[in-house]
């Protein structure tokens, strides 16, 4: 998996997509009621941190258990995804926990999940995955991108999602770097 600017260019997309969508079909003009629709909503501080911790509890909790099942039935492949994401440069991997994970969050749980649903948003989601060349990868991120697309359902705030996953993910890179 290398990163190169077609990778940028899919976040614009990811970003403009729910935009022009929005704009055309829901005809919202006013660009903060844009953001509002696809839950990026101001609350207070410790709810959104409330919020934050349980979900990124959870989804740690969650992957944990798919590591572990994975293991166990000796189908487990994710060392082809710590290999690829070693291979990426730190200023990368920045800009993947806080560019791409925001985009992530803004086009697959703020705007299809209302639209097309929590399994097919996620199945998306999911074949985004394929790159890594892990299959466990793929059925991990469909379980864990149907949580997110629920828990975003659940709150009906993007932001706490968007926090537990950059979380999520700098966690697991951290575990990543020190095994």
């Amino acid at each position: 998996m290398q990163y190169i600017p077609e990778d940028f260019l899919l976040d614009v997309f990811l970003f403009l997509i729910p935009f022009y969508f929005i704009f055309l079909v829901d005809r919202i003009t006013i660009i903060s009621q844009v953001f509002r629709s696809q839950g990026l909503i101001k609350k207070p501080f410790w709810e959104i941190l409330k919020q934050t911790v349980i979900i990124f509890f959870l989804l740690f909790c969650l992957s944990y258990a798919l590591g572990l099942f994975s293991y166990l039935f000796g189908v487990s492949d994710l060392e082809l995804v710590g290999e690829e994401i070693l291979k990426i440069s730190p200023i990368l991997i920045i800009y993947l926990f806080v560019i791409r994970v925001f985009m992530e969050e803004w086009f697959f749980r703020g705007f299809l999940t209302p639209r097309i649903g929590a399994i097919f948003s996620s199945a998306l989601f999911a074949v985004g995955h394929f790159a890594y060349g892990s299959w466990v990868e793929v059925l991990g991120a469909f379980i864990l991108g149907l949580f997110l697309a629920k828990m975003y359902e659940k709150t009906g705030n993007l932001w706490p999602n968007v926090f537990a996953h950059t979380l999520y993910n700098f966690v697991i890179y951290l575990f990543m770097i020190a095994l």
